[in-house]
């Protein structure tokens, strides 16, 4: 099951570059960046991707990536999220 990782490219896009990297290696990951994901504005504010439709918000890079890695791992499991 490929699972979906959309990026705004407006949204911190130096500081995420590292981190879309990062989550390109896994193959069950499309890291896709989409012009508009329908969130406006939250680009500006805070570090966001949505994952498989579900908004995922963090304070940081970093905490952003744990946030995703934790939401994939259950969505892995097959649990309901």
């Amino acid at each position: 099951m490929k699972i979906s990782v959309k990026f705004c490219p407006s949204n911190f896009e130096d500081e995420l570059e590292t981190m879309k990297e990062k989550l390109m290696e896994c193959s069950c990951l499309e890291v896709i960046e989409d012009r508009c994901l329908l969130y406006c504005g939250q680009c500006l504010m805070q570090p966001f991707a949505v994952v498989n439709g579900v908004n995922i918000v963090a304070n940081d890079p970093v905490e952003l990536l744990e946030k995703i890695e934790q939401y994939v791992a259950r969505l892995k499991q097959g649990d309901t999220v």
